[in-house]
């Protein structure tokens, strides 16, 4: 652990410049701040070579004037969680934000409560997700359910739809109207306003579409662009990702891969679509980044506002026989952050691995407010600038990720530090973990825990300082258990049909008596294992195992 804690330490200071200033803004000149968070987005489509798939000429933008981080992570792959640790500041076990309807209480400080604290004039535009009580019953009870020995798809099966013609540049048409208010909002008030400003602008794109098909509680698995989009997508650059022998995964991605629907054949074709049209909806996403620009530049602020562009998550979009996030691989965890403003440097690129809690204090750093107590993150003004700032603790240099909600049937934890990034699983004994050395493996097809048992043994120390996760592990457990509880008490007589007709319907109703039991076991604390052969499920009961994971034979 120290011999890697150096070598990050020696990569943060080559970051700083050697003639380190105090940042003191006074009220006068203190910088406008404009965020625009969009949905989905895969981080590493903003650097090269995954920028040569796609034509994104705000994000190339901004690159070229700003700061862009190589390595930002999402700290909880799933939308509101994630946003829940973007908006507070604090690690996901903290805050206990376990999944999309678990997440903060309304009345929780936010970065931007504290910048209007101090004078700001804030304003928030779109999609924020971040609070509890949202998404879909179905989305709440997959999560709650995710430890039942079942295997049922939630998802539909990820198709694309191709809409209008080479002139369609509004697809999304929710998300153009939430960029054309920003627009009108930086035209009309933010121009006019004699102190600083916030603007927060929270998209959905490239999220994909719910399937209509697929009725009422479908989720979303509509890829849909139109040919303008797609002809910013170099076609020939589209790669078809190697995916591992089923017999070959791990034994929670393979239920990710069934609970999404991606387990059965695809083509070659069917993939490289579904690819394709997902960087067509970067695309569009990096239209509406360049109206907000637009606006800023029109108005004359751009050179006195400093903007931010990030994502809550990625999108696997058919990597590891997958779609969708609620994973720790590349695709889905790692995220965008670019920075363009007085005081970033241009042109500049940040290797340190960071991620969406050291947001808030950077913000705060930049209006000059004082960092509260309590936060998880570390302000990134020193790595964009080569400005010290008094109050910022220097980068750990390492980043912590965890995921507790559906789509995966285990909690999960990855520490990335260095070239390294450790994946552990519930109690950590329970489930084997997985080890990619990044530097040697971009696609994370070699799980070599294995061969370095005293580089887990080491990593899993350090992740132990930060978070006791067998014990979070056990929290969420016991919180799945009484929630899903509650649920079926308060529907009385009608939860037999409310249970049978949500997403996983298709398959539900094919044995739904079985599913109902399996549930009831699980509440009366029976434990079972699952084993999954390619053509069936056998389950063992009263098993010695602690917890449920699902093993190939």
């Amino acid at each position: 652990i120290m011999l890697l804690l150096l070598r990050v330490s020696v990569v943060f200071i080559l970051h700083m410049n050697a003639h380190c200033m105090s940042l003191n803004w006074t009220s006068r000149d203190r910088p406008n701040i404009v965020m625009l968070m969009s949905d989905a987005f895969d981080g590493r489509l903003t650097f090269s070579p995954g920028n040569k798939v796609v034509q994104l000429p705000y994000i190339s933008y901004m690159r070229e004037m700003g700061a862009v981080f190589l390595n930002l992570y999402t700290n909880s792959p799933v939308c509101c969680p994630s946003r829940a640790a973007m908006w507070s500041g604090q690690f996901i076990h903290l805050t206990q934000a376990w999944n999309n309807y678990k997440c903060l209480d309304p009345s929780a400080t936010t970065w931007m409560d504290r910048l209007r604290k101090s004078g700001y004039h804030t304003h928030s535009i779109g999609k924020l997700d971040y609070t509890s009580g949202h998404h879909s019953v179905s989305n709440r009870v997959e999560a709650w359910t995710r430890d039942v020995p079942f295997l049922l798809r939630q998802e539909g099966r990820p198709v694309t739809d191709l809409v209008g013609d080479a002139s369609t540049k509004r697809v999304m048409t929710k998300d153009w109207n939430v960029t054309d208010a920003a627009a009108r909002w930086i035209r009309h008030t933010a121009v006019s306003l004699a102190q600083p400003f916030a603007l927060y602008v929270g998209l959905n794109l490239p999220h994909p579409y719910r399937t209509d098909s697929l009725g009422p509680t479908a989720g979303g698995s509509t890829f849909r662009t139109s040919p303008y989009w797609l002809n910013k997508v170099s076609y020939g650059q589209v790669s078809v990702p190697k995916w591992l022998r089923v017999e070959d995964m791990h034994p929670v991605d393979y239920y990710s891969t069934f609970t999404k629907n991606c387990s059965g054949h695809f083509t070659k074709e069917e993939i490289r679509n579904i690819r394709a049209f997902y960087y067509a909806m970067c695309a569009e996403t990096d239209g509406m980044l360049g109206e907000v620009i637009a606006a800023l530049r029109d108005t004359g602020l751009l050179n006195r506002t400093v903007v931010l562009f990030t994502s809550d998550h990625g999108d696997l979009a058919m990597e590891h026989r997958q779609f969708y996030k609620m994973s720790m691989f590349e695709g889905s965890s790692h995220v965008p952050l670019l920075i363009m403003g007085p005081g970033v440097k241009s042109g500049f690129e940040v290797s340190l691995p960071a991620s969406l809690v050291d947001i808030y204090p950077t913000v705060l750093d930049l209006a000059g407010v004082p960092q509260p107590g309590g936060l998880s993150g570390h302000s990134l003004i020193p790595l964009v600038s080569g400005v010290s700032v008094e109050s910022a603790e220097p980068h750990p240099g390492w980043v912590l990720s965890e995921y507790h909600g559906c789509n995966a049937n285990a909690s999960t934890y990855m520490l990335r530090i260095a070239e390294w990034k450790y994946i552990t699983y519930a109690d950590g004994l329970t489930i084997p973990p997985q080890l990619f050395n990044l530097s040697k493996d971009e696609s994370e097809l070699n799980n070599v825990a294995s061969h370095f048992p005293d580089v887990c043994q080491d990593l899993d120390k350090l992740l132990r300082t930060i978070v006791d996760y067998p014990s979070v592990s056990q929290t969420v457990h016991r919180y799945n258990k009484q929630q899903f509880l509650e649920w079926k008490q308060s529907l009385g007589d009608s939860y037999s049909q409310v249970i049978a007709n949500l997403r996983w319907h298709i398959d539900w109703q094919k044995d739904a008596k079985s599913y109902e039991t399996d549930i009831e076991e699980w509440l009366l604390g029976l434990v079972l294992i699952i084993i999954i052969t390619r053509s069936e499920v056998i389950k063992i009961k009263n098993s010695t195992t602690a917890g449920f994971f699902p093993t190939f034979s």
